[in-house]
């Protein structure tokens, strides 16, 4: 099992928080870094980007229901 490209998560949840990225530029990133097995997350933080990755798994298009919205995406980034 290999590490979660940590720095690189957060830039782009962080530019999808700035309208920069969409949401499924994110779930790309999300699904080919399970696809790689990289998903050992840093013990320090490791709730938070796990709830950020696990929402992120959601597709935009097949499951709109399961999306968070961008205050939750927000209130999560924030805590990082």
């Amino acid at each position: 099992m290999a590490d979660f490209p940590l720095s690189a998560f957060k830039s782009l949840v962080s530019d999808f928080l700035s309208g920069r990225r969409s949401w499924d530029e994110v779930h790309n990133f999300v699904i080919d870094a399970e696809w790689a097995g990289a998903t050992q997350l840093p013990r320090d933080c490791r709730t938070v980007i796990e709830e950020l990755r696990m929402a992120f798994l959601a597709d935009a298009k097949d499951d709109p229901q399961f999306l968070l919205s961008r205050s939750e995406v927000r209130d999560l980034f924030e805590k990082l």
